[in-house]
């Protein structure tokens, strides 16, 4: 960091025409509306500029200028740095947006860097720079600090291709301007130069276009949605789409009834050319299967000609059945999409870990209880019965005594049933609910229970849950009998296909101020929350409301 950190006034900033200027400012605001930023800033440099091109979003705020500015220099520096170890610089055609390096600042050196210009809470600063050889881009952004870092290097990757694209663009123009300056001999250049502008234009949109579909997509429907965008946009009829779902490739959506006997592992494009990363492609006015020694399942089930292409956490197969659809389209849209893919997969990966957590949860959680119940049966069985006899055993009309042992008894049975778990036994969740009813009423309290269903969910509640359910009762209702001082109880349970949701409202006097929950129903709320739910309580003179949200494990 010693080169990225050398002092510096301001960035400088070259001269912009307008309708460029326009143009990169757009991409600017939407990268920042993609993602909730609350300041993006992009710098480049092309061709033989001799000064950077500063971009800001939104363009009335600067109150982050000042860090953003810094990170910015720290890229530069930074850049320069790895190039000139390399010694020279790769060079690539100044259209070609699909191949780029890309450089980032991790969140370390980033805070070295704006350690003194405070980003505020809730907030986090990512920074990368890109080049395609020729050009360079870097890209600060400011966004909130719950988005993954992953989904901001996807941002900042699609911000900087289409800002290379509009350089290329300008490119474009700059060189349609040059022909139509030197005389009619150059009018068919100009003509190409027109039309490969409109051509470059339209591909651009559709990309972005791309992109803005991928962003909306749900996450049942996310691949499919892949595999309809990349083949509508390439002139493909048919399209499968193939992903590394743990340490196997595995079919994830397909635009046709895919064989059952399909596998993706064995003998299959997909698996060729997701391990070799490489495009493969059979078209079918060639003899490529009389000469190919080793056929692919694909040959068969594809009637015309196809083509697979390898992405971050997969493979695309696309089939066409005429001359119309382009390969080199195809591989365009799948690279510009491949970051949106790779957030997927790792969103994806990030919810199986939620529902481990959550199975694990409830095996823990059956674990403690059924160990609690086998205590109670040991104190019950065992020193219950000592206590029995002893108490038969003394000799003589010993009342004091006999008393004094009746009451270590009635103790001893006491703490048994405390250390005794709430079990639904072999009751259904709503006869254990009704069974509690005995408790209310001598307590004077009269009771109301509703069991709302959705579709016949309740018989889909998983007995882990139902117990969960019952145990929030059950605690709800001890404190009613405890503490409120209630007349009446109505009790609540709302089946869904996901979700268990259990509601206690009494009439009683509430919790008062500074009394706080009792250690029943904390213990209760910690329980819920390791298995993804939520336990709130609304406590007023006159009604308290305890409602507890249960997630159905997957």
């Amino acid at each position: 960091m010693r080169n990225a950190l050398k002092p510096r006034d301001r960035l400088p900033i070259a001269a912009r025409q307008s309708s460029f200027d326009d143009r990169i400012s757009a991409i600017a605001e939407l990268g920042v509306a993609s993602i909730a930023a609350e300041r993006c800033a992009i710098a480049f440099r092309s061709g033989g500029a001799s000064a950077d091109v500063v971009v800001r979003a939104p363009c009335g705020d600067s109150r982050l200028d000042a860090s953003l500015d810094a990170v910015l220099i720290a890229l530069e520096n930074r850049l320069n740095d790895t190039i000139a170890a390399r010694g020279t610089s790769r060079t690539r055609d100044a259209s070609a947006i699909d191949s780029i390096d890309r450089l980032t600042l991790s969140a370390k050196d980033i805070a070295a860097i704006a350690s003194v210009k405070k980003i505020g809470e809730g907030q986090q600063l990512a920074a990368s720079a890109f080049t395609n050889g020729d050009n360079a881009v870097r890209i600060a952004i400011v966004a909130p600090a719950d988005r993954a870092r992953s989904e901001l290097d996807a941002s900042m990757e699609l911000i900087a291709r289409s800002v290379f694209g509009e350089i290329a663009l300008s490119s474009a123009r700059a060189s349609l301007n040059f022909w139509r300056t030197h005389g009619i001999e150059s009018g068919r250049q100009a003509v190409g130069a027109r039309r490969a502008l409109v051509q470059e234009r339209a591909t651009t949109n559709y990309l972005d276009d791309a992109a803005a579909q991928a962003l909306r997509a749900q996450p049942a429907e996310r691949f499919a949605r892949f595999g309809e965008i990349v083949a509508s946009g390439a002139g493909f009829d048919q399209w499968m789409v193939a992903i590394a779902d743990g340490a196997e490739l595995t079919l994830a959506a397909s635009s046709f009834t895919v064989p059952i006997d399909f596998n993706p592992e064995e003998g299959s494009v997909l698996s060729e050319s997701f391990r070799r990363h490489i495009v493969i492609g059979h078209w079918s006015d060639c003899d490529a299967i009389a000469d190919r020694v080793k056929p692919y399942i694909e040959d068969r089930m594809f009637a015309g000609s196809y083509v697979c292409i390898p992405f971050g956490s997969g493979a695309i197969a696309l089939a066409s059945r005429d001359a119309n659809a382009s390969a080199a389209r195809a591989e365009a849209i799948v690279a510009r999409l491949t970051p949106f893919a790779t957030t997927w997969m790792l969103e994806r990966e990030a919810a199986r870990r939620n529902r481990l957590v959550r199975q694990l949860a409830l095996r823990m959680f059956s674990a403690i209880d059924e160990e609690r119940a086998r205590i109670a049966r040991d104190l019950h069985d065992d020193q219950a019965q000592l206590l029995a006899a002893a108490k038969i055993a003394i000799d003589g009309p010993v009342e004091a005594a006999r008393s004094i042992f009746a009451q270590v008894e009635g103790e001893l049975r006491r703490k048994t049933r405390e250390l005794r778990p709430p079990t639904l036994g072999n009751s259904s969740l709503d006869e254990a609910i009704e069974r509690e009813f005995g408790r209310l009423n001598r307590a004077g309290v009269k009771a109301k229970f509703v069991h709302l269903i959705q579709g016949g969910a309740a018989e889909k509640i998983s007995r882990p849950v139902q117990q969960l359910c019952f145990q929030v009762v059950r605690e709800a209702l001890s404190n009613v009998i405890r503490h409120a001082r209630a007349k009446s109880v109505q009790i609540t349970i709302e089946s869904g296909d996901a979700t268990a949701r259990v509601s206690v409202r009494d009439d009683g006097r509430g919790i008062g101020t500074g009394q706080g929950e009792g250690i029943g129903l904390t213990g209760m709320r910690e329980r819920l929350e390791l298995m993804g739910g939520t336990l709130t309580v609304d406590s007023r003179t006159g009604r308290t409301t305890v409602v507890a949200e249960i997630p159905e494990p997957a």
